[in-house]
């Protein structure tokens, strides 16, 4: 068995879990696998082959994934006025879903947590998602970086004293808007 199958058999619905929380609806997160599964084919019989295979397929993952973000916030943006009409099925949608104003709020926390995430040094992030929204252990993330846990460990501090300092100020403004 060759290093790609085992990565694929091993880390691939992993990765597939990785990559469907982070892409949304709009894109088909077995679609992107698959490509970077076969980028990495091409990176395999490369003159200068690639030292940590794993590692090698959660940053394209993630470079993908900025490059697919940074896209949508170029498209207009379209609004149903479908939705404007007051039928039972509306009334009914509106009564499960959250109103406009916490919508809103969910959607600028998000884009704070966003933007306080791309502020990290890279060697943070990578820590701190594959930690914190990955799953994934002290050791595993240092043998997917590697990196030592020590390193690792140190990393993750760091980003989350960052993540909260920046966050911290994002908690505020929102605690002063709704006095």
């Amino acid at each position: 068995m060759t290093d790609l199958e085992r990565t694929y058999r091993d880390e691939g619905p992993r990765l597939l879990n990785w990559i469907k929380r982070r892409l949304g609806v709009n894109e088909d997160p077995e679609d992107l696998l698959q490509d970077l599964f076969a980028r990495a084919v091409e990176f395999m019989d490369a003159a200068d082959p690639v030292d940590n295979l794993v590692s090698w397929m959660y940053v394209s993952a993630r470079n993908t994934l900025v490059d697919i973000w940074r896209e949508r916030k170029k498209q207009p943006v379209s609004f149903d006025t479908d939705l404007l009409e007051i039928t039972p099925e509306n009334l009914l949608a509106e009564s499960v879903e959250p109103g406009p104003e916490e919508m809103f709020r969910r959607i600028e926390a998000m884009e704070a947590l966003e933007e306080a995430l791309d502020d990290l040094p890279d060697g943070q992030r990578e820590v701190f998602l594959l930690q914190a929204v990955d799953g994934y252990t002290f050791s595993e993330t240092a043998e997917l970086l590697d990196l030592s846990i020590n390193t690792v460990m140190s990393r993750k501090r760091y980003a989350v004293a960052r993540l909260r300092e920046r966050l911290g100020d994002y908690k505020d403004a929102v605690e002063r808007q709704e006095e």
